[in-house]
């Protein structure tokens, strides 16, 4: 029987003379990230997973939220029972004081089989992600894109906060990805039932697509633009009739008129109120992910495919041109939050202070730290970073306000577009 070799053996994640072997700590030295930021442990080294109750359309009893906390509690303490787990039996979710509808899990409970999971009754999203979301101040009615939305959990919250009022459209370059968000859309149901889906002033849309050059505003109708295929629109969905749920395949002549007439609508002038730019990083940040690395070949491996130097470059690259284009899609006086579970400066701090000097209209929106949340204020002042030191997965977030201006130029451009003269 064949012996592992050294860099098949077995090590201890965040053992730093694999990750110096492999090159990481050069890495993290160029990228000025703090190791101590990935090791300090945090909860007396309690692992812990987090998930956010769906919010229950026109009910916000707590009685009701309790209710659901019970049967999570009894499922847990029984599948435990089942399978003769340890320590598990007597856990209760615990709230997340500063992020209200989350709550905490041991990373043993075995949320995947808890009933009202199954059942799309909540949903797991790490508290950092869901910070970032809730700095959006969503309201419902508003028209929010996620331009990097895979693999879902972000948009899923949106919807909710939306309340299915307005329009949530995600974008992603991944459709493997972008397979899973569609299963969360109709697990957690995120459209109208059909006895209200033609009152209603909602649509959810999965879009396949560059988020550098995406184009389409939350009001045009599109199903088929060079570049870029609709993979889910709930409108569509609910207006078939109940016995043709399939779309049928057109052909080829009606796929051309469609064709044409999908470009003459990218004119449409309608922007987002808010915009969430989760940008494609190099995922050093992301406490779940290095934690599988637990070989040196693993550690080799990681260093090599995602982290040389022109990968890095491809990413920064991708990265300025996702905020510009989040940005272009934001309506003057919307909100527009930039992050990455990269803790990497050039990443980050110096992707945003890049975009902020070459964008007139762009004002960085300080997000104000309170004691409560465990974050550390970012390198550009205003920002702010989530760790894995903290018991959460690393991200950093940056809020940018788009400035309305009111000066003699867009005035006659918005007579112009209304057809009235000077």
């Amino acid at each position: 029987m064949a012996t592992a070799t050294t860099t098949d053996a077995a090590t201890a994640w965040d053992d730093q003379r694999v990750w110096a072997d492999a090159g990481f700590l050069r890495f993290l030295e160029e990228h000025k990230v703090a190791t101590k930021d990935l090791l300090t442990p945090s909860c007396n080294g309690e692992s812990l997973r987090f998930f956010r109750l769906k919010q229950v359309a026109g009910n916000n009893d707590e009685d009701a939220g309790d209710a659901r906390l019970q049967a999570i509690a009894a499922n847990i303490s029984r599948e435990a029972g089942e399978n003769d787990a340890e320590g598990v039996g007597e856990t209760v979710p615990l709230a997340v004081p500063w992020l209200p509808g989350f709550y905490s899990l041991p990373v043993s409970a075995p949320l995947a089989r808890v009933d009202l999971y199954k059942a799309g009754q909540l949903y797991g999203i790490d508290i950092s992600s869901g910070y970032a979301v809730s700095l959006l101040d969503i309201q419902p009615g508003e028209h929010v894109l996620d331009l990097c939305c895979a693999p879902g959990a972000k948009l899923t919250m949106i919807a909710d906060l939306l309340q299915l009022r307005g329009s949530v459209t995600g974008v992603d370059f991944s459709r493997s990805r972008l397979g899973a968000c569609r299963q969360l859309v109709h697990k957690y149901q995120l459209f109208r039932p059909e006895s209200e889906a033609a009152d209603s002033k909602w649509r959810c849309r999965l879009f396949h697509a560059d988020g550098r050059t995406f184009n389409i505003g939350p009001k045009t109708e599109c199903a088929h633009i060079d570049g870029m295929e609709v993979l889910l629109d709930t409108v569509e969905i609910a207006s078939r009739a109940p016995k043709d749920r399939q779309r049928k395949r057109k052909n080829k002549s009606a796929r051309a008129r469609d064709a044409k007439r999908q470009k003459l609508l990218v004119l449409d002038s309608a922007l987002y109120d808010k915009v969430l730019v989760d940008a494609e990083c190099t995922h050093d940040g992301s406490i779940r992910h290095l934690q599988r690395l637990d070989t040196a070949a693993k550690w080799e491996e990681y260093v090599r495919d995602h982290l040389n130097p022109s990968e890095v470059e491809r990413i920064l690259k991708l990265q300025h041109g996702l905020i510009r284009n989040g940005f272009s899609l934001l309506r003057p006086g919307g909100t527009m939050i930039y992050s990455t579970c990269s803790l990497s400066v050039k990443q980050n701090e110096d992707i945003v202070s890049s975009f902020l000097q070459n964008e007139p209209l762009a004002k960085l929106d300080s997000i104000v730290r309170s004691e409560d949340v465990p974050c550390q204020e970012g390198k550009l002042p205003g920002t702010i970073r989530f760790t894995p030191s903290q018991n959460t997965s690393g991200l950093f977030i940056a809020r940018i306000h788009k400035i309305m201006v009111d000066t003699p130029s867009t005035q006659r451009d918005q007579k112009d577009h209304t057809g009235g003269t000077e």
